[in-house]
């Protein structure tokens, strides 16, 4: 029944979120078996009719169709009645506090609509242009490259190292915009012909728009397919009995459109305020979830909840996401073993070099151990500290392809003495005066970090948050324990934390750069964290604001900038106001009740299941 109820829940969400996108599709015919232009539904002043009603239960069909064999009839109508008036309960509200400050929708908004409004568009005439060409050549790859499907996760992916950057939540202001225009539907219209004959040649969708003219020889079947588009315009109006004219079905089917990603944009720029407030600013009509009691009872709640979970063991590193393996060390059980964190710059084998240890006897693991020394004694000699390589990524986090710098090759690859020497003249050229010993072990280790993300051919912990920089990699001092590591990369590594044991001071943290030779090349390795048994940070017998002033000076790690403080403040920002955050929702709720209590919420001719069903059949 819970899993049901959570089910449910996150389907209004959903729906809340999307019911009105392309509501009332005009090539969508429906059956004239009720009165469309009745109201069905009261909202506030919005007045539902029972068109506008069947045109969002198409939308919530299609959408939501695979929930209709779990479900019964009176959930599905239940779900969708409630997201409509959730819907429109939040858009009477932002129309309210549109009317108090027009900036709060500002021109670069509504621009960013008409774009929407464009780009769907066009990408209904590519689809009818596509499809004409096909039919007189069906091979794909002779059409024009802007009708191309581009598969964006086959391209070189960017590992750009950057900084943690914290940034509390604080009310968003609008007093600086440009409010939104008005909209004159004539002009947009004129400017969308004006465009059929462009493309945007933007790679990604979050690119910049660029905007570049098809080719003449392209034009005509363009045209074509323009015309296609409209005569499907055509005969759905006629068959809804509606002014079929070309010019009127373009209009209707445009201010259909742009209404559609208006409101929604509407909605999210309303969601986006209401969210804004969660940190209690303004005339204090919110109230401060971020406040430091708030900080320091999430500490104190995930303390309490790793030491009572039975699904830890002694010798487990007890993480505030366990189950993702991905989560940051607060303290460890019983203090059987000791954790520490490295972190590495794998300069690879080359794919000849790889080949050839492969075919060496030992090079498979399980194989006797005197198989084994000898492979390892093989794999020795392909070590070449001047002529081993490894490529460099650029600014942007990929792999240049230009010669920027005349220290690096002709090839743009980097070799282990190249890194080993830059890393010290790069630390050298810090200015550590006045720093801490320990201030000192995290300014070197952060620099280490970096080459990591612009050298390393370990791309695969570069899309791991723990890996690629938060933490590092977390080895245990139980011998023999090797964990998903190899056993070369755990035995360098804890050579490393044997040297730290010799001298415990904090200058031995950072201090060597230990070369290992694994199977997959050479790993320049660092050791970057140690971390003792108990509680980061103790809180027995302190206030919040004791608890909060120690989380303040605790970082997460030698490998960021992120306080503790700064860690569970995000997190309880992940969980208020993230993807999945709870605060609108809730606040979205409470206005859906208040508008109940005041009446405000009428159902003038609820449509049943039925009606509905047989609407869009």
């Amino acid at each position: 029944m819970k899993n049901l109820k959570t089910k449910i829940f996150s389907l209004i969400i959903c729906i809340c979120m999307c019911l009105s996108f392309f509501t009332g599709c005009s090539l969508f015919v429906k059956k004239d078996t009720v009165d469309k232009t009745a109201t069905a539904l009261k909202i506030g002043d919005t007045v539902i009719t029972k068109q506008e009603l069947i045109d969002s239960y198409y939308s919530f069909y299609q959408q939501n169709y695979y929930y209709f064999m779990y479900y019964d009839e009176e959930t599905i109508m239940n779900v969708f009645y409630d997201s409509v008036i959730a819907r429109e309960v939040v858009l009477a509200e932002a129309n309210k506090m549109l009317a108090e400050n027009p900036k709060f929708f500002s021109a670069e908004d509504m621009e960013d609509v008409w774009n929407d409004v464009f780009d769907y568009v066009y990408g209904q005439i590519d689809a009818k242009e596509k499809s004409l060409l096909l039919l007189v050549d069906a091979d794909e790859e002779n059409l024009p490259e802007r009708l191309h499907e581009h598969n964006h996760d086959e391209e070189e992916k960017a590992y750009k190292y950057e900084p943690y950057e914290f940034e509390a939540v604080v009310e968003k202001d609008y007093s600086a915009d440009t409010a939104a225009p008005e909209v004159d539907i004539d002009q947009k219209i004129v400017e969308l012909k004006d465009g059929i004959y462009t493309y945007n040649a933007a790679v990604h969708e979050e690119d910049e728009r660029d905007m570049k003219p098809i080719a003449d020889e392209e034009k005509a079947v363009r045209t074509q397919a323009f015309d296609m588009y409209i005569a499907d315009l055509i005969l759905s109006a006629k068959a809804n009995k509606k002014a079929s004219g070309k010019e009127a079905v373009l209009k209707a089917e445009i201010k259909r459109i742009y209404e559609s990603y208006y409101e929604n944009a509407l909605y999210n720029k309303y969601q986006e305020y209401i969210e804004s407030t969660a940190a209690g600013s303004g005339d204090g009509e919110f109230e401060n979830k971020f406040t430091d009691s708030a900080i320091a009872e999430k500490y104190k709640k995930l303390l309490k909840a790793d030491k009572e979970s039975n699904t830890l063991e002694d010798n487990y590193v007890s993480v505030i996401e366990s189950s993702d393996n991905d989560s940051l060390i607060l303290y460890h059980h019983n203090g059987k073993y000791t954790y520490f964190t490295v972190q590495h710059v794998l300069v690879s084998f080359d794919d000849e070099t790889l080949d050839a240890l492969k075919a060496t006897e030992g090079y498979d693991t399980a194989k006797d151990k005197i198989f084994r020394d000898y492979y390892e004694q093989v794999r020795e000699t392909y070590v070449d500290y001047d002529n081993m390589k490894t490529t460099y990524r650029g600014e942007d986090g990929l792999v240049v392809d230009v010669n920027e710098d005349d220290k690096i090759d002709e090839n743009d690859e980097v070799s282990i003495n190249y890194i080993l020497d830059k890393f010290e003249d790069d630390f050298d050229a810090i200015d550590t005066t006045g720093m801490t010993a320990e201030e000192k072990v995290r300014a070197r280790t952060m620099l280490f970090n970096k080459y990591a993300w612009t050298y390393s051919g370990d791309t695969g912990s570069l899309t791991n948050e723990k890996l690629s920089g938060v933490l590092g990699f977390t080895i245990s001092s139980q011998t023999d324990e090797h964990g998903s590591f190899v056993k070369d990369f755990t035995n360098g590594a804890r050579s490393l934390y044997e040297a730290y044991l010799q001298d415990k001071s904090a200058n031995n943290i950072g201090e060597t750069i230990l070369p290992v030779v694994s199977d997959y090349g050479v790993h320049l390795m660092m050791l970057t964290g140690v971390y003792e048994a108990g509680a980061v940070v103790d809180i027995q017998g302190k206030s919040d604001a004791e608890i909060v002033a120690e989380l303040k000076t605790k970082y997460v790690s030698n490998l960021t900038e992120q306080t503790l403080y700064e860690y569970f403040y995000d997190m309880l920002k992940e969980e208020l106001v993230g993807e999945s955050g709870t605060y609108f929702t809730d606040y979205r709720n409470s206005l859906v009740k208040s508008y109940e209590e005041s009446n405000l919420i009428k159902e003038v001719d609820k449509m049943s299941y039925d009606e509905l069903q047989d609407a869009i059949n």
